[in-house]
């Protein structure tokens, strides 16, 4: 497995709440072997390529980040696999969203008014947003690494994060099975 910067990371999953939790790597059903997000820049490379606001204080903004990730991906892990969330990570991650907006202020957007965006509630709103609408009926776990992604292919056939990361690693190992059996 190679290291990725986060300028590198393909951006995976579907959703911003997914983008966040799939900056972990590691195999299927085991603890992370890599971490993307490392340093305070890491995080300010990769909230611009994700779409998530700069954090004000990016040094501050990466325990938020860790924080929000280590509670977001067994809620999301745990749909993927087709149980129930962990119950004290949905009340750790409504606690977040609930503080993230008591500290929002509201700014004129296109006519009207909406929080200013900052980094903690933009991906604890992301959670919510995904956990309220959906479409939870198409989250997946790969087949392969610990990342999960909405499948929105027309038959709900995948089964690899993307084919760029997992999927054509895959493939050649069943190629190379192919033929290592076809040549007895």
């Amino acid at each position: 497995m190679v290291t990725k910067r986060p300028s590198e990371l393909e951006l995976v999953g579907g959703d911003p709440a997914l983008l966040l939790i799939n900056t972990h790597d590691g195999v299927r059903g085991g603890e992370p072997t890599a971490d993307y997000v490392t340093t305070a820049e890491d995080l300010v490379a990769w909230a611009a390529r994700a779409g998530f606001p700069r954090p004000d204080d990016p040094a501050a903004g990466l325990e938020d980040f860790r924080r929000l990730r280590a509670v977001m991906y067994p809620i999301f892990w745990a749909l993927a696999d087709g149980r129930e969330p962990p119950a004290a990570a949905l009340a750790e991650l409504a606690a977040i969203h609930a503080g993230a907006l008591a500290g929002a202020r509201l700014v004129p957007r296109d006519g009207g008014f909406d929080y200013a965006p900052t980094f903690v509630l933009t991906a604890a709103q992301a959670a919510v947003d995904l956990l309220r609408g959906g479409p939870l009926d198409r989250l997946k776990a790969c087949a392969d690494c610990r990342w999960v992604f909405i499948d929105r292919s027309r038959n709900r056939s995948r089964v690899w994060c993307s084919m760029n990361e997992c999927g054509g690693r895959l493939k050649m190992q069943r190629y190379r099975a192919r033929r290592a059996t076809a040549g007895r």
